[in-house]
């Protein structure tokens, strides 16, 4: 084996990665990213208690609406592009949303 193919193989390393940005990578979502006109993820897992931030990526506006019936409630107006908007749920449960504007764009945060 050469000397450049050694330390390349070196360099690669072996074994598992412990490094923060793989288990950065690994960790479930913490928020919800608005891409393309959906949701994503478009159920979203958090323990009670948690803030989940939604966060607007597209070049035009959308909404975050707790869908009727839901034990939140909660109504972000229009979020245009960057715009960012926080909901704490305390309680478990399954809390079902909308965006109001493009009223087929529909997700779940499920608390538990």
């Amino acid at each position: 084996m050469s000397l450049a193919a050694s330390l390349a193989l070196a360099a690669c390393g072996g074994g598992s990665d412990s490094s923060p940005e793989s288990s950065a990578s690994d960790a479930p979502p913490s928020g919800v990213t608005i891409s393309q006109s959906r949701f994503g993820p478009t159920e979203l897992v958090v323990a009670a208690g948690s803030s989940v931030t939604f966060e607007n990526t597209d070049p035009f506006a959308h909404t975050v609406t707790a869908a009727d019936g839901s034990a939140v409630s909660f109504v972000s107006g229009d979020l245009g592009e960057a715009d960012t908007f926080t909901v704490e749920f305390s309680e478990p449960g399954t809390y079902a949303y909308f965006c109001e504007i493009h009223p087929t764009m529909r997700a779940t945060v499920v608390v538990e």
